[in-house]
Order: C-alpha cells, then structure tokens, then sequence
C-alpha cells in the first residue's frame, strides 16, 4: 500500500517534468503566428497563383512507444537527440502506412481552391502547381504556399512539432487519433509576407478518437476518412481568416 503512494506521488511529478523538459528542447517547433490581410484591395493582388510543398511522411507510434520515448528523452544525456531520433522512427514506422493513403497537402489545397471560389466570388483569378514543391519558389506573382509540417496518428506525443504550444498545455500531451499541422502564406510579388495562418487538426478536438488498430482496420478506411475531415477543416478555418471571420 505504501508502496503504491509512493509511485502516484513520484508520478505527479514526473509526468510536469517530462513536459517541462520536452517543451524546452523543442522550442525551436513553436506555433507559427497568426497574420491577417489587412488593408489590401483584393483586386490589386493581380493574380493569384498557389502553390504547395511536399507533404512530410506521417509518423504511426503505440501508446508504449509514445511512453518509452517520452521517458528516455527525460532519462538520456542528450535527449534533445531523441526528439529526432523519435520522428525518424515514427516516419519509419508509418512508411507502409503512406502508400496507402492520400497525399494530405494534395486534399487541403483542393479543398481551399473549392472553399474560396464558393465564398468568396471577389477574388482575383487563381490558378494552382499541382506538383509540390522541393524548395521555396520565385514566383513574380502574389503566392498562396501551403506548408504541411506534420502528420501523425496513433499515440500522438504533443510536445513534438510544437503542437502543445498552440493547443495549450492544460489539454494534455497526449492524445489518441490522427494529428495534423498545416501552415498557409500569402505573399506579394516582391516575397513580402500578406497573410499567414497556422492550424492544428485533432481527432479529439472533434471526439472523433480513434486507436492505432481502429484506424487501420480495412485498409485504413477510418484513417483516410480522419484524413478527408481534417482537410476540410483545416481549409475551411484558411478561408475563414483569410476573409476576416472569427474562428
């Protein structure tokens, strides 16, 4: 009995410090801030051409390999090396799973041009590059670049690509389901910055929590159909501050 109060009082201290320890080494991660267009006259843009980067592999991990981690990054000298040792071997482990699925920066953009050209009938002609992009473009022309950092499903470890920073520590660390954050920027012909807009999909934000087994059951039908949901989320909140609403 003595023994089992002692283990809940090391655990409520632990876990804090884990968190404190993780957020530190991955502050170069932090969320990117939010930028809204203001003050431009939509018809001045000129053209609009968009634009996307390659879509980063996403990472699969157990709710043990999740915990094993989140301990040996606190324990290990170094642990800052495991904050990438971890990615590699979540993208390692979700390799077979990213021949199965659709390409997420592909269904965000398409869902974005749809949005935009049923809400907001202003705009000036905009054009897409399917193919994504292997490094920054020169483009004379005002751009729309849609970056996805991250995609995750299974146990997903928050503290890693920042995500706890922009959800905000008091919702936990840890969450079950399918993660995604996606980074949207507008820029003039010059490379100046007009928009900026960050967004980070939760399964559990929507109480759509699924298990790892769950979500690849039958050739990953839950997983790809998290994936659909996520993407008309994360466009639809694009549009949405892109065209002045709340959020």
């Amino acid at each position: 009995m003595q023994g089992g109060l002692i283990m809940q009082k090391r655990d409520s201290w632990f876990l804090p410090i884990i968190i404190v320890v993780a957020l530190f080494l991955n502050q170069g991660c932090a969320s990117t801030s939010s930028q809204a267009l203001l003050n431009h006259d939509r018809a001045a843009l000129g053209p609009v051409k968009m634009v996307r980067y390659e879509t980063p592999g996403i990472l699969k991990s157990s709710g043990t390999e999740t915990g094993v981690m989140a301990l040996a990054t606190l324990a290990v000298p170094g642990g800052s090396a495991l904050l990438v040792v971890g990615d590699a071997y979540g993208k390692a482990r979700g390799a077979e799973t990213q021949s199965r699925i659709p390409d997420f920066g592909s269904l965000v953009m398409d869902k974005f041009l749809e949005s935009v050209n049923q809400t907001a009938p202003g705009w000036p002609q905009l054009s897409a590059v399917k193919e994504p992009l292997k490094e920054e473009p020169i483009l004379k022309t005002t751009t729309i670049e849609l970056d996805v950092k991250r995609l995750a499903y299974g146990s997903i470890d928050l503290t890693h690509g920042g995500i706890v920073m922009d959800r905000g520590m008091d919702k936990g660390v840890i969450a079950d389901g399918f993660l995604s954050k996606t980074v949207v920027t507008m820029k003039d012909s010059q490379g100046e910055v007009l928009w900026q807009k960050s967004y980070v999909y939760l399964s559990e934000d929507y109480a759509r929590v699924k298990s790892l087994d769950e979500l690849e059951a039958n050739d990953y039908s839950l997983l790809k159909e998290e994936m659909m949901f996520a993407a008309e989320k994360t466009a639809q909140d694009f549009v949405n501050h892109l065209n002045g609403k709340a959020n």
